[in-house]
């Protein structure tokens, strides 16, 4: 067994160090983004850290989360820390953009609207389909390289005199889960990373904020066995994240790898093995293939589809729900499935996998996607990712956009851990004002799209608005140049754009505009008067010269001055994927990525370059 198999095993039984300057509760993805970019800083400035980093989660093992589908600001981030395009495509699924189905539930099935986008490009950075498992173990090694003491087995006792100490050290009770005995350690800041339990949060009896406008997800895991060409929508392709559209809410649809039922030992050989590949900055071409890894460790492997929606939580069910399923989440998601011809049409091609992650899993509820926490940090504690808030997956901002509250809080542990004691307050202070607004702007971003399903004619508007104030940016325009000095411009403001006042003025407005039920009335002249308001909004917009692109390039059905072409007139745009001629999986374009990541056909340079579409 190799040493860092033992390591990570060993944390089950391995005793706490008896004080450390950070105590992070929480070993999930934020926790670790935190602690690593925390640590890469430091190690840049002075490679004998000195601040000690103890990430403490009570399951044995990373474990089943849903938050499956990465964009281009985690990319970024993980080029900048030193993981690459090659490793990341032998363990996830590729992704290349996002793609919008817009359905009514009268009238002809096939007058239904259509959006897609692509990128970025697999020459700059890698977005993914991830298992989060994995996703976080991996992260859970690369961070113990780097000298971050990650426990598991250690679930931490928060009690009122835990997020009430002093700003000096504060006794942690930890409960070891292999033994049942209880431990402690000494630490100068705690981080709150338990997620949508918010544990320090409720704990200082504060209460959290649920917005009046809220969703419901209900989700299950299915395999696709029908040749993609037969799904039965416009321009269908499971690299991207598919996205369902329909009055009452949206599903995602996202193809992605799992590897479970693999022995936990053996993926951590396998993900070490890669890790040294990517340390000695292995040729992409030299990397073993998916196939040849799952031969040599030993492992489990195969491709599922996530297909999950998130439903408005005003949506009025029938009264006997039985003949749809026999638990809430089938019964609903069968039923919302039902109204519309063509999604039952698609349904049609899955096969539903039970039990996928052990007894019980089939189905998967979770309740009131959105709140907001009314404060983020206390005397001796600040909280980072979900445990800050969250809002519905619509647009990934689970990791994509509550990531900025990680890098931020790394950011700024070195100005906290000052001399100073007023720094501390300052610190707290100005994390405080960074997270007030994040959470409320990125509702009004969700909620500005669930408008807009009510009508397949104003769908689209949602992320055309998106794209050109989310990627249009100069932030996000100039994402090719940020290093670890720098990078923070980017990571903590991007939020999709929902932080820009022109979008909050047109999101505001539309939402007051298309007020109502999911399936109250929308007139055809309600439709018209959004319509003009927000092509007048993206006017305004563009003309600012502020929000620029190669929108021809992203866009299927759009040109460059963001006018729609049809659904036949424009099909063609940039080709930053294809799939292996082999076996026939996605794989992303770099002129030095010729083999197949999955089964190692090689194919030519030319076939591995991505191809620029430039409107004639």
């Amino acid at each position: 067994m190799s040493s860092y198999v033992q390591q990570l095993l060993l944390s089950l039984t391995q005793g706490l160090p008896e004080r450390s300057d950070v105590v992070v509760v929480g070993g999930g993805i934020h926790s670790l983004i935190f602690a690593i970019h925390a640590r890469t800083l430091e190690l840049k400035k002075d490679k004998a850290a000195s601040t000690s980093i103890t990430v403490l989660e009570k399951s044995s093992s990373p474990g089943y989360k849903i938050g499956e589908s990465t964009l281009t600001v985690f990319g970024v981030w993980l080029k900048i820390i030193g993981i690459d395009s090659p490793m990341l495509w032998r363990l996830f699924g590729p992704k290349d953009g996002l793609a919008f189905y817009y359905f009514n539930d009268s009238g002809d099935p096939e007058d239904y609207s259509t959006f897609v986008a692509n990128g970025p490009a697999g020459d700059f950075v890698a977005t993914l389909q991830i298992e989060r498992k994995i996703s976080e173990l991996m992260l859970t090694l690369f961070a113990q390289r780097l000298g971050i003491t990650v426990l598991h087995g250690k679930e931490v006792v928060i009690e009122e005199g835990t997020v009430r100490g002093t700003e000096e050290e504060t006794t942690v009770k930890v409960l070891n889960k292999e033994n049942k005995k209880e431990q402690s350690i000494e630490a100068r800041l705690l981080v709150d990373a338990s997620g949508r339990f918010h544990r320090f949060v409720s704990k200082s009896k504060s209460r959290v904020e649920r917005p009046e406008f809220n969703t419901h997800a209900f989700w299950a895991y299915w395999e696709c066995n029908v040749n993609e060409k037969d799904i039965p929508l416009r321009d269908y392709e499971s690299v991207n994240t598919n996205h369902i559209c329909i009055p009452e809410g949206w599903a995602w649809v996202i193809r992605l790898p799992t590897w479970e039922g693999s022995p936990l030992p053996n993926l951590i050989n396998m993900i070490n093995h890669l890790l040294d590949l990517n340390a000695a900055s292995t040729p992409a071409d030299a990397y073993p293939s998916t196939g040849e890894l799952v031969r040599k460790f030993d492992l489990k492997f195969r491709w599922v589809v996530s297909i999950g929606f998130a439903l408005r939580s005003d949506v009025v069910y029938p009264s006997d729900l039985t003949p749809y399923g026999s638990c809430e989440a089938e019964q609903k998601f069968n039923w919302v499935v039902s109204k519309y011809a063509k999604v039952t049409e698609f349904m049609s091609k899955f096969t539903l996998i039970d039990n996928l992650y052990g007894p019980g899993t089939t189905w998967y509820t979770r309740k009131n996607l959105a709140f907001r926490s009314p404060n983020v940090t206390g005397e001796n504690w600040m909280a980072v990712g979900d445990a800050t808030g969250f809002t519905n997956p619509l647009y990934s901002p689970g990791i994509n956009a509550n990531m900025a509250t990680s890098i931020y809080l790394a950011e700024n542990v070195g100005e906290y851990f000052s001399p100073d004691a007023a720094g501390k307050r300052e610190v707290r202070e100005k994390y405080e004002a960074f997270c007030e607004k994040r959470i409320p702007n990125l509702q009004r971003m969700n909620e500005f799209n669930y408008r807009l399903f009510r009508n397949p004619a104003l769908g689209p508007l949602g992320p055309l608005w998106q794209y050109l104030i989310g990627t249009g940016n100069s932030r996000f325009q100039g994402a090719k140049t940020y290093t670890l000095d720098n990078c923070t411009e980017l990571l903590t403001a991007w939020d999709w754009g929902a932080n820009e006042e022109t979008y909050i003025a047109c999101a505001t407005t539309t939402c007051k505009l298309l007020e109502g039920p999911a399936h109250g009335p929308v007139s055809a002249e309600l439709i018209k008067e959004a319509q003009a308001l927000i092509k007048k909004s993206l006017d305004d917009a563009v003309a600012t010269g502020r929000f620029k692109g190669r929108w021809s390039g992203l866009f299927r059905y759009y040109d460059d001055d963001l006018k729609f072409l049809g659904y036949e007139e424009k099909r063609e745009r940039d080709v930053l994927a294809r799939r292996c001629e082999r076996c026939g999986e996605w794989r992303m374009l770099r002129p030095d990525c010729c083999k197949c990541p999955f089964c190692a056909y090689e194919h030519s340079v030319e076939a591995s370059k991505k191809v620029l579409f430039e409107m004639k």
